[in-house]
């Protein structure tokens, strides 16, 4: 029971709270987009805000608070805002981390050219497929891109961008995160649960 208690405590200890105030729903969807919110284009301002306060408490998992005015209180619509950044950073999510495994690919894929390269050079040098002076022109081209192409690619897979891998994690954090919103003047009981859409 003790162990229980205990992992839970912990469990609160690594959910931290962002916290961003909007006045209304033109700070978090763009205000040059004259759609309807549930395809209206989401502000690049908000966006960079989040990612702000990420960075500057980016330990465990997350509850997002959004403070508003009360006259904009509406389920519909704070479920509707909830649903679109859910979307929006699940898709970024799935991007970066595609984009990451492009690099990878693209790693190996070095690597690979790489070792054919010297291969080849080693094989004709071995087997005295070609003249000495036919063989160190070739050298003179495959040796440093074999050497090349090795440590390029390696270098893709083991460290792919690091800016990509800190937004995989930013964004797949908001992606699971939990958002709640709480109105001015509202009593904290009446305050929005937050959504898990």
């Amino acid at each position: 029971m003790a162990d229980n208690i205990a992992n839970v405590e912990d469990h609160i200890r690594d959910i931290q709270e962002i916290s961003i105030a909007i006045d209304s729903w033109d700070d978090i969807f763009s205000d040059f987009d004259p759609s309807p919110l549930e395809s209206r284009i989401l502000s690049e301002d908000f966006l960079a805000e989040l990612k702000k306060r990420y960075r500057e408490t980016q330990r465990g998992n997350f509850i997002v608070t959004i403070y508003a005015p009360l006259f904009l209180k509406d389920d519909t619509s704070e479920r509707l805002v909830i649903k679109r950044l859910k979307q929006y950073f699940k898709f970024r999510h799935l991007s970066v981390q595609k984009e990451i495994n492009d690099a990878i690919a693209k790693g190996t894929i070095f690597v690979i050219c790489g070792i054919v390269f010297l291969g080849f050079l080693t094989l004709g040098t071995y087997f005295k497929i070609f003249d000495t002076l036919t063989l160190e022109l070739i050298g003179i081209i495959l040796l440093p891109l074999g050497w090349f192409g090795i440590w390029e690619g390696f270098s893709r897979i083991i460290e792919p961008a690091p800016l990509l891998k800190l937004d995989v994690e930013l964004f797949g954090k908001f992606a699971k995160a939990q958002y709640k919103f709480k109105y001015a003047g509202q009593p904290l009981s009446e305050s929005s649960p937050g959504s898990g859409i």
